[in-house]
């Protein structure tokens, strides 16, 4: 039982009113914490998100960001400019030879009710349902994919006795801006089934 204890620690910190070095970013309830990564409970968020379809992870990065900078900078139906929030969030699938980036922004919570629309069709603009995540927090500048995949890796490993954590696939998650080398934040976030969805698998 002390070795439990010792292992998973409730600490039902809240984190609300997010801001990361000037940014909103999404707010979380840490549930659990482990010695290499811990429980999140999210709200519902919203995000806008696009897909880019390429081999070359870095060129389709840069296709989905710019994209997604070109709407909060004012291509949407308001002409609006809309605050750079954290994180930015990614995952890749596999697509016969080639791979789906898929890039989220979240919405600030000001506008997350009321988007403004993109103009560009292959933005979608989604509200989410709460949602749990196990998540690994590491540092570093993650230009490298395998990098990613690595990090990935290990909290496959240590997930590995949960079922209800869904560890097919991943979220790559960045907190800070390319240019900044110093002092990042990255994370692998990996969906918790709660509830009905656990009478799914």
């Amino acid at each position: 039982m002390q070795k439990l204890i010792a292992v998973i620690v409730l600490i039902f910190t809240v984190v609300e009113g997010c801001v990361y070095k000037d940014s909103e970013c999404a707010p979380y309830t840490v549930m659990e914490k482990h010695a290499d990564y811990e429980i999140r409970s999210y709200p519902s968020l919203t995000w806008a998100t696009t897909t880019e379809e390429d081999q070359l992870v870095r060129v389709a990065r840069y296709k989905a960001f710019m994209r997604l900078f070109e709407y909060i900078t004012g291509k949407n139906d308001r002409g609006q400019t809309i605050n750079m929030t954290v994180p930015v969030r990614m995952k890749i699938t596999p697509h016969g030879e080639k791979m789906i980036h898929e890039m989220s922004f979240m919405v600030p919570a000001e506008l997350a009710q009321n988007p403004p629309a993109p103009e560009n069709k292959l933005i979608t603009i989604s509200k989410e349902d709460p949602k749990m995540y196990a998540v690994r927090m590491f540092s570093g500048y993650a230009w490298r994919q395998a990098t990613w995949n690595k990090q990935a890796e290990n909290l496959k490993n240590s997930v590995k006795e949960d079922e209800t954590i869904d560890s097919s696939e991943f979220y790559q998650v960045g907190y800070d801006a390319p240019f900044e080398i110093f002092d990042r934040r990255n994370e692998i976030w990996m969906v918790k089934r709660q509830g009905e969805e656990l009478n799914t698998i």
